[in-house]
């Protein structure tokens, strides 16, 4: 931030400016005062800090949040996925019956009736089960709330709202394989088979002339090591002290930052504070590389002011095939990194006109690829659904202010499930929001609105609030005293057993089961075996230079070990909708070609029989020749009768109908063969398919030869019997089938 303008995070990756323009305050304050608050929910918050401010963080007094048997677990499933539900607690079943085992009683599942409903407020559901607005009573909902859905089923807000009281996180993956390896890599951590040294590294990455990541790494990153170093050497820290690291700005590079996801260095904890990447709705990069994280590789905004290349930044895919992640809890601050809304979440009705800022909702792929690696995954990533501001850690004439932060981590490192040590967030949001909507309703009834202190206060509100879990809210980092050196184990492929059929809702991708399999000589491991796919998922349209839904949803494992069979699949399925596309084509401009011919033909016979007309009355008023006038008229008479009557043109109009239902055959083929993911069933969905277009074309052909016997000839036009025709000289009204 500077005196005159205020610098947000994050990267458009397709131009290389900034996702938000600099911004004065008085630019920031014209926005706020036009932005609409949900007093409910305002009045809640006030609340809420109010209780806080005298009482511990975490569930109602007396209940220990490290403690699950006290504070409870459950799993919120949405009413709209229950006919995939029994597949999805297959596959989490490792995690489900741990936590049962953990928190006995006051463990839950919300499924079937007591499921998500669609449109549904925080409050209604809690209300739905017995309790209100106050702090969290694990008697009647557990503490520890794990969200499983995607965010268009069950939505970002509902999951803002509800984790002010609860600590909530999120799971969603695009393959049941993945949720699987998700709770093996919890029960392996939580069961003593994962032991890491006690070892956090922040990165604080700082671009050239880039005011944003200059701020972030001076004001947060360093302060924020200085102020845990200091914990540690003043025993201040639970236990053994901890290994501190940080990154200098040059070693901020991609290479280096691959190394801490996956790669020796990987540290138990993980920090980053960095630009995150954003792309404009529609664009193909945004759904699979939306919030990966701008390394210091890029030069900065005055040199490179351009599409910004993958080169620059770290995104799902590379996070290698062979890195080890098991037990990593990571923290990145940056713009998307944790997901995007459909919509804005912040106004902006005094800059722009509203529009969707993604084709829906989704999670940022990083953090699926973190958690459900196949070697197994980390356990939990904090980051950002929206953008990420500055002014969550410095304040107006204040300076910097690290607490949240700094108290987040230590209660992490202390040995807080993750859920509970961001509660420190909660309570910022809280307190800011509540002194947000009393200055907001202050400048409605008159006051002279501040602009720099609105818009500090609104961008801190907004960041604080949009801080989120994905993973289960209730793992914790599994560190122990005295451990030294530890290598990852790499975990086994997870067989998910009997797993269920599971439909597909159409807000979802597809979701299928990617289990290794080796039975009786079939698919190697790694290959994938479709579980379901009733319908597409929201992917983007199918175009030049677009991914078209189901390729990018084909199963991790698939992808991963198989690569040069998976991508010849995809180009199969992609040449063979080019085929289809230019086979109809050529052959509709034949057709259109022979059409337009024609037609040429009958007018000009059209105006023969009209110039013999004209000849004929002409002869008989000048010369009183009635033979010639004869003959000319008759002549007229044959030209209309050819044209009027015969029709030949109806032939054509056919074939331009008949072309059309085989385009219609052939494009149902082809999407058949590429919702056909099960290797074992390969042969009979390609049999299936090619005898059901076979049958279809048969009856076509059989159709389009009874419509040539039902064509009237010139006597049978002239007479009006034109069996098998309706009256109006159309399409066979019935067709017997050969």
């Amino acid at each position: 931030m500077s005196d005159k303008q205020m610098v947000f995070n994050g990267i458009n990756g397709a131009t290389g400016d900034y996702l938000l323009p600099p911004l004065s305050p008085k630019e920031i304050s014209q926005v706020i005062q036009g932005e609409s608050l949900d007093k409910s929910h305002q009045q809640e918050l006030k609340a809420w800090f109010e209780r806080v401010t005298n009482v511990s963080l975490g569930p109602k007094e007396g209940v220990d949040p490290k403690d699950l048997a006290q504070s409870g677990w459950g799993v919120i499933f949405a009413f709209q996925d229950q006919e995939r539900v029994p597949a999805l607690k297959e596959a989490l079943k490792e995690l489900l019956d741990l936590r049962k085992q953990q928190a006995g009683d006051h463990y839950r599942e919300y499924t079937g009736p007591d499921a998500y409903r669609p449109g549904e407020s925080k409050n209604d559901f809690l209300a739905r089960h017995g309790i209100g607005p106050g702090p969290a009573d694990p008697e009647k909902v557990p503490y520890y709330l794990l969200i499983v859905g995607d965010p268009q089923t069950i939505p970002y807000r509902f999951q803002y709202q509800l984790d002010v009281q609860y600590a909530v996180g999120r799971l969603y993956f695009d393959t049941l394989q993945e949720y699987a390896r998700y709770a093996r890599s919890v029960v392996l951590a939580e069961t003593g088979q994962v032991v890491l040294p006690r070892r956090a590294t922040l990165v604080g990455v700082q671009n050239l002339d880039d005011p944003a990541t200059a701020l972030s790494a001076t004001q947060l990153v360093a302060p924020l090591a200085e102020a845990i170093a200091a914990d540690q050497k003043d025993g201040k820290s639970d236990g053994a002290p901890w290994q501190i690291q940080t990154l200098p700005p040059a070693e901020t590079k991609k290479a280096r930052l691959a190394q801490l996801l996956g790669g020796a260095d990987t540290p138990a904890l993980l920090f980053t504070a960095s630009h995150g990447m954003g792309f404009p709705n529609g664009d193909r990069r945004q759904l699979p590389h939306q919030g990966a994280l701008l390394c210091g590789d890029w030069p900065g905004p005055l040199i490179w002011r351009k599409e910004i290349p993958q080169d620059f930044y770290l995104a799902a895919e590379d996070v290698a095939d062979g890195a080890r992640l098991l037990g990593l809890v990571s923290f990145h601050f940056a713009c998307y990194g944790a997901g995007t809304p459909q919509l804005d979440d912040f106004a902006h009705q005094a800059l722009q006109a509203p529009a969707a800022i993604a084709p829906h909702a989704f999670l940022a792929r990083l953090p699926q690829r973190l958690l459900g690696h196949p070697n197994g995954g980390a356990l939990a990533v904090v980051g950002h659904v929206e953008r990420a501001w500055g002014y969550s850690f410095t304040w107006d004439q204040a300076g910097r202010q690290i607490e949240t932060f700094h108290s987040t981590l230590k209660r992490l490192m202390e040995g807080h499930p993750v859920g509970s040590a961001l509660e420190y967030f909660n309570v910022r949001y809280a307190e800011l929001s509540t002194v947000l909507s009393a200055e907001l309703e202050d400048v409605k009834f008159g006051k002279l609105a501040n602009d720099l202190a609105l818009a500090g206060l609104w961008t801190a509100n907004n960041d604080a609030r949009s801080y989120t879990i994905i993973g289960d809210p209730a793992v914790r980092l599994p560190v122990r005293a005295g451990v030294e050196t530890a290598v990852r184990p790499v975990m086994e492929a997870v067989r998910i057993a009997g797993a269920a059929k599971a439909a597909t809702p159409a807000s979802a991708a597809p979701l299928v089961d990617a289990s290794p399999k080796v039975e009786n000589g079939g698919a190697p491991p790694g290959a994938a075996s479709a579980s379901a796919a009733a319908k597409a998922g929201p992917g983007a349209p199918l175009g030049a230079g677009v991914m078209f839904s189901p390729v990018p949803q084909v199963p991790g494992g698939f992808k991963e070990d198989n690569p040069e069979l998976y991508q010849a699949w995809v180009d199969h399925i992609k040449s063979g909708y080019t085929n289809t596309d230019q086979v109809f084509q050529r052959v509709l401009n034949a057709f259109m070609r022979s059409h337009n011919s024609t037609l040429i033909m009958y007018w000009i016979i059209f105006g023969v029989g009209v110039g013999f007309f004209v000849t004929a009355v002409v002869i008989a008023l000048q010369t009183q020749a009635a033979l010639t006038s004869a003959v000319f008229g008759g002549l007229s008479i044959a030209s209309f009768i050819t044209y009027f009557i015969s029709r030949p043109t109806q032939a054509v109009e056919e074939n331009l109908q008949f072309m059309t239902w085989l385009g219609v055959i052939y494009n149902s083929y082809w999407t058949h063969l590429a919702w056909s993911f099960d290797p074992q069933q390969a042969q009979q969905e390609l049999d299936k398919a090619t005898a059901d277009a076979i049958s279809q074309i048969q009856q076509l052909l059989d159709r389009y030869a009874q419509a040539v016997k039902n064509r009237p000839g010139l006597v049978e036009g002239l007479t009006g019997q034109r069996e098998g025709k309706d009256s109006g000289g159309g399409s066979p009204s019935k067709v017997e089938k050969g």
